[in-house]
């Protein structure tokens, strides 16, 4: 019974916060990367799905200016107006060859889709963008191959456009509508706001710390306290 009663707190404690908004400077990288980063794996299969909106490389400029200044973004910024970039890594892994073998452009674009308020959309065709925003892929690709090996260089990107009934990109971190992105049947629903952009609630029992999208502590059933 008490195990039941602490999943049923879990479930409504998914809600929405008034936590204080962190400082961009004070923002957890790692915290952020769980929020916009899901993994799919299915036996030998992988997908990894990326959302990275503006906010990422605001926080990125914010942390070291230095090496990632502020007019950087806003180059980024002119250069997606309303677009928002996508990345997918989709296929298997071989036990026997430790290789990746990624998935082809072609599937990965005709099965991406993102569903916003009951409207599905599809990533801009290549042929529609922008000569800066093509060679933006051809930049962050081999970053990915770096980072991650045959699985990076098989990576991605791809650009949807999606906006408000005021013009502006609706995908904000800063909103309260979710939005799931899909490859073929792996799909993720991004809950927003993001609570990494939030400071954690503090429960009044024991001060443990969670996620600012928890309204109630799971394991007291207490509400949890706003900082």
């Amino acid at each position: 019974m008490k195990n039941t009663l602490c999943l049923l707190v879990m479930i409504i404690s998914f809600s929405s916060f008034a936590q204080q908004k962190l400082a961009l400077k004070d923002v957890d990288q790692n915290k952020l990367l769980k929020d916009i980063v899901y993994t799919h794996t299915d036996q030998e299969d992988i997908t990894i799905l990326y959302w990275f909106p503006v906010m990422y490389w605001e926080v990125l400029s914010a942390k070291d200016p230095k090496t990632f200044g502020p007019e950087i973004v806003s180059t980024l910024k002119g250069m997606l107006g309303n677009k928002s970039i996508f990345i997918a890594i989709s296929g298997s892994m071989s036990t026997t060859l430790r290789s990746f073998e990624s998935k082809e452009e072609s599937y990965l674009r005709n099965n991406l889709s993102v569903t916003f308020n009951g409207k599905t959309y599809k990533p801009i065709p290549q042929s529609k963008l922008s000569n800066e925003l093509i060679m933006l892929n051809d930049y962050i690709k081999p970053m990915f191959a770096q980072m991650l090996g045959d699985m990076g260089a098989g990576m991605e990107l791809f650009y949807v456009e999606i906006t408000d009934a005021s013009g502006e990109n609706a995908l904000n971190p800063y909103n309260n509508s979710d939005f799931t992105l899909s490859l073929a049947s792996v799909k993720n629903t991004f809950h927003l706001p993001l609570p990494s952009l939030y400071k954690d609630a503090k429960c009044a029992n024991d001060g443990e710390l969670f996620p600012a999208n928890y309204e109630f502590c799971p394991y007291h059933g207490s509400k949890l306290i706003a900082q």
